[in-house]
């Protein structure tokens, strides 16, 4: 597994890398032309940048998901809100 995790990373960091390189240029383009809204340059980055970079064993065993598109953490208040689901009607 650890040999298959390797040649799995040699295959996807490259192309993890790149968007994530491009992201951050667009994201910092974003932030610029939006008029420094933080949000909105956040709203390319946390995807673009956060995620899966190295495969490891637990990957391809299926144990721990592969993101190639990052997810921020709660806690930073960059995760929507889930949407409320409507009460039936009556």
């Amino acid at each position: 597994m650890g040999a298959a995790s390797a040649a799995a990373t040699i295959l996807y960091f490259p192309f993890k890398a790149a968007f994530a390189l491009g992201g951050g240029v667009v994201g910092g383009l974003a932030y610029v032309f939006s008029g420094f809204s933080e949000s909105t340059a956040k709203n390319i980055w946390v995807p673009s940048v956060y995620g899966t970079y190295v495969i490891t064993p637990e990957h391809l065993s299926g144990d721990r998901p592969v993101r190639f598109l990052g997810v921020a953490a709660e806690d930073e208040g960059l995760v929507p809100a889930p949407t409320p689901v409507p009460e039936p009607a009556q």
